[in-house]
């Protein structure tokens, strides 16, 4: 008795869910399509910093190639602010359609860690696209200072406690915190100095205020290769080929150092599958040129491209590694 009532009840609901899955059906079939026919107009490729940077020559190269690739004008346009955050914060926003992408850098991992009322996620509100560029950090002494190794200057500091400055291009930067990572394992102490951006804290460097700079390559190689500046080594797990002469950090004396900052495409969270496929596999096919490369040498920074679920993995571990070394180090943004 019991069956047969269950069996009259669930009967009529057999052409409910027919006509729930007919629906679903069709929301997916136009977005499919639009996906389909993408891109029809302009893209827009955000930088969240001012032009002139490493990370905006990176958009610029890769926008020009890419809108070749697609048919459509790639435009780079900037939104510098907050330490990236703004930038960020539009393209999280902005319609997940395929036609705003971001040039994220490396304080798109780090900005969860100093700023805790973040309005978006860099692993949540984001699709991962393709890892685009790795930006050797290069740590960097004042020609003064009598160290010309790594371990020189590890001596040289532990025997002068706290008579070291170190400039920090910005609080939340990954190059700051790749120095207080280096004074954790080195055992070191010295003094962090906060500058408004890469230029400033180079002139200090030159000028001697500051003897210890851990830098993006493209901000003191043409210093060091000129004789103004003494480069000691790099920060990555492996050399780099814009400096492959500089022997890294873990092979210098501190095993397992590994920090570099780097440059990926993003778009919005629900930007459709084709769309990020595409786009990878676009740029994939870009940044394996000769000419892309060199261009990308001429600037400090290595090529370094990924799927887009390898980005999505690496996103999740930089996030938390960078939390690590917040918490270990206490470092502030005030």
């Amino acid at each position: 008795m019991k069956t047969k009532d269950l069996t009259r009840r669930s009967a009529p609901s057999l052409p409910r869910r027919r006509i729930v899955l007919a629906a679903a059906c069709c929301s997916v079939a136009p977005g499919l399509a639009a996906a389909a026919a993408w891109p029809e107009r302009p893209l827009r490729l955000i930088v969240a910093f001012p032009p002139g940077g490493s990370t905006d020559m990176a958009a610029r190269v890769l926008a020009e190639q890419l809108g070749e690739a697609l048919g459509q004008p790639v435009i780079v346009e900037n939104k510098a602010g907050a330490s990236g955050n703004i930038g960020a914060d539009a393209v999280a926003r902005a319609p997940a359609d395929g036609y705003t992408l971001l040039m994220a850098a490396t304080s798109f991992a780090t900005s969860p860690s100093f700023f805790p009322n973040l309005s978006w996620s860099p692993t949540k509100d984001f699709a991962p696209v393709s890892m685009v560029a790795s930006v050797p950090i290069v740590v960097t002494v004042n020609n003064d200072l009598p160290v010309k190794s790594v371990a020189e200057l590890i001596d040289y500091a532990k025997r002068n406690p706290n008579k070291l400055n170190m400039a920090s291009p910005g609080a939340a930067t990954l190059t700051r915190l790749s120095g207080e990572m280096f004074k954790l394992k080195a055992g070191v102490q010295w003094t962090t100095v906060h500058y408004k951006g890469g230029v400033p804290a180079v002139q200090d460097m030159l000028g001697g205020v500051a003897q210890v700079m851990f830098a993006n390559a493209s901000d003191v190689m043409a210093y060091v290769k000129a004789g103004r500046l003494r480069a000691l080594a790099v920060a990555s797990a492996k050399r780099s080929e814009v400096v492959p002469e500089l022997p890294t950090v873990a092979e210098s004396g501190l095993p397992g150092f590994d920090v570099s900052t780097w440059q990926a495409v993003v778009a919005p969270a629900g930007t459709p599958a084709p769309v990020v496929e595409r786009l990878n596999r676009e740029i994939g096919r870009i940044m394996a040129r000769p000419e892309v490369r060199q261009k990308f040498h001429g600037f400090g920074t290595d090529v370094a491209v990924s799927s887009p679920e390898e980005l999505g993995r690496f996103l999740e571990k930089e996030v938390a590694t960078i939390g690590e070394i917040v918490k270990q180090s206490g470092a502030k943004i005030d």
